[in-house]
């Protein structure tokens, strides 16, 4: 789990809150070799537990699979990228036929090829952004990406998709199919997606904001991007972003990972790498640890640990795990594919194809080497899953409202749309920030306090202004932070810099 630094608050008690809107996936399977009736496997993180139920529903899973709950972990709603389902498992209204249900009868097979996220600055809203296929009989080819827009508050609660199959603007060309993932831009509000034009070293990035997704810019970098099965990664410190890939004929497959620097106040990559795999071995997936140092990659029989401080970060590579033989009661390898940070701040593993009900866990993945502790079918699921791995982006760099200084690059957040009067002193400031406001001021705030590259110092709930909160900082490392406070409902009231001294 990320380590906050906590700092005693004189004006009220703290509680540290993190987002939670990714603690539940589902998993499953098509009717692919099985009789109609599907059910799934419904797996809640709570209180960073691992704990899954069977669910008696009909909902073919089969790849793709976008997911969202709200920020206290209650479930959403999913898709299969065919239809939407809310928290019941019901398709919402306006929910249906977003691929083709008659050439996807088991559900859209391509994974990461469809993501749900919550709309900023809204209140039970999400955007859903997926793509369609140009041929995919001859090639996989994504020929534009779409957005849809899902309002919870309709229909009490229960959905319904207001906007539909929207093209997103500048991007009706050949991009790379799947590997859609999402990263929190730095003002703590929007998110920054990306796609790849088909098989070159294109980057095409897009914005979303409480005003849909629109197209940013275009970057040309690091080596070519085939065109092919995979999954894609942020690091929880949102520095890195890294896809793992098996692209050519199957009779000749290649696989590789790609690896590079990301800012995300930005959106610019920067150092590229690229491994390639020899003998390559088909399936697999990436994912980083929680403190953001270890890139692990799965690599259908075996599975690699890279340092991300070494001075060679490829030359860092460590074997940490290779495929025991293990066979399922139907004779299915427990081989390995999609890897996947989960909120208890353990990596789980799925099973390359056909349905098996095992999981893979790295238990410790902070640590280096075989100290990361790879348990290899250790999990054993309610059901079966077929090739299914929640497409969730990280959603614990940071709660909403983090500055960036123009030290990375980036400019301080827009000032809060009304004057309140409230008032922050001394700065810069040794071991004591004060918090004040005029006359009487019964509303209280959310404190929160970040450093230099956007890392949480503190998140406070329910801090009182009047007259006056003391903010004891000795604990600080001297260095620049940003506050901010926010109204309920997640209005920035005010927020700034401060420079904490000797």
């Amino acid at each position: 789990m990320s380590k906050y630094l906590f700092i005693l608050l004189a004006c009220s008690p703290f509680i540290c809150l993190a987002q939670k809107e990714d603690n539940n996936w589902i998993m499953g399977l098509g009717t692919y070799g099985l009789p109609d009736t599907t059910k799934i496997n419904h797996i809640q993180f709570t209180n960073d537990t691992f704990q899954v139920t069977l669910v008696n529903k009909t909902v073919p899973v089969f790849g793709a699979l976008g997911i969202v709950s709200d920020t206290s972990g209650n479930l959403v709603c999913y898709t299969n990228d065919i239809h939407i389902y809310n928290k019941n498992h019901e398709i919402i209204e306006n929910g249906s036929n977003f691929q083709s249900q008659s050439q996807f009868p088991y559900g859209y097979p391509f994974d990461q090829s469809v993501i749900i996220l919550p709309l900023p600055d809204t209140q039970g809203v999400y955007i859903m952004i997926d793509g369609s296929q140009k041929d995919i009989v001859t090639d996989l080819i994504t020929e534009k990406l779409r957005y849809s827009v899902i309002d919870m508050n309709e229909n009490n609660g229960l959905g319904k998709v207001t906007e539909k199959k929207i093209t997103v603007e500048n991007s009706t060309d050949t991009l790379n199919i799947g590997m859609l993932n999402a990263i929190r831009h730095g003002n703590g509000n929007d998110w920054w997606v990306i796609s790849t034009k088909y098989e070159s070293k294109l980057h095409r990035k897009y914005l979303v904001t409480k005003d849909g997704i629109s197209f940013y810019d275009n970057q040309v970098i690091g080596d070519t991007v085939y065109n092919g099965v995979g999954y894609a990664a942020y690091s929880p410190s949102g520095e890195w972003f890294a896809r793992y890939m098996v692209y050519g004929k199957t009779s000749n497959p290649k696989t590789a990972f790609y690896l590079y620097r990301f800012n995300r106040c930005t959106g610019q990559l920067s150092a590229p790498l690229r491994k390639k795999f020899t003998p390559p071995e088909y399936y697999g997936g990436v994912a980083f640890s929680p403190n953001s140092r270890y890139l692990y990659v799965a690599n259908y029989t075996k599975i690699f640990q890279y340092d991300l401080k070494a001075s060679d970060i490829l030359a860092s590579e460590q074997l940490v795990a290779e495929y025991d033989g293990f066979l399922d009661g139907n004779g299915v390898p427990t081989r390995f594919f999609g890897l996947l940070l989960a909120p208890d701040n353990k990596i789980y593993g799925i099973i390359p194809g056909f349905n098996c009900r095992y999981l893979h866990v790295i238990d410790q993945p902070d640590q280096p080497g075989d100290a990361c502790n790879v348990i290899q079918h250790a999990i054993y699921l309610p059901t079966d899953n077929f090739g299914t791995l929640p497409n969730v982006p990280f959603y614990r760099l940071y709660a909403a409202g983090i500055p960036c200084d123009s030290m990375v690059g980036v400019v301080l957040p827009p000032p809060a749309s009304e004057k309140t009067g409230i008032r922050v002193w001394p700065v810069p400031a040794a071991d004591v920030l004060y918090f004040s406001v005029d006359g009487a001021l019964p509303e209280t705030f959310d404190l929160q306090i970040f450093d230099a590259f956007g890392r949480l110092a503190l998140y406070v709930p329910g801090v009182q202004l009047a007259p006056t909160c003391t903010v004891r900082l000795d604990t600080l490392a001297p260095g620049i932070y940003f506050y901010v406070l926010r109204k309920a409902g997640g209005k920035v009231a005010k927020s700034g810099r401060v420079v904490k001294t000797e």
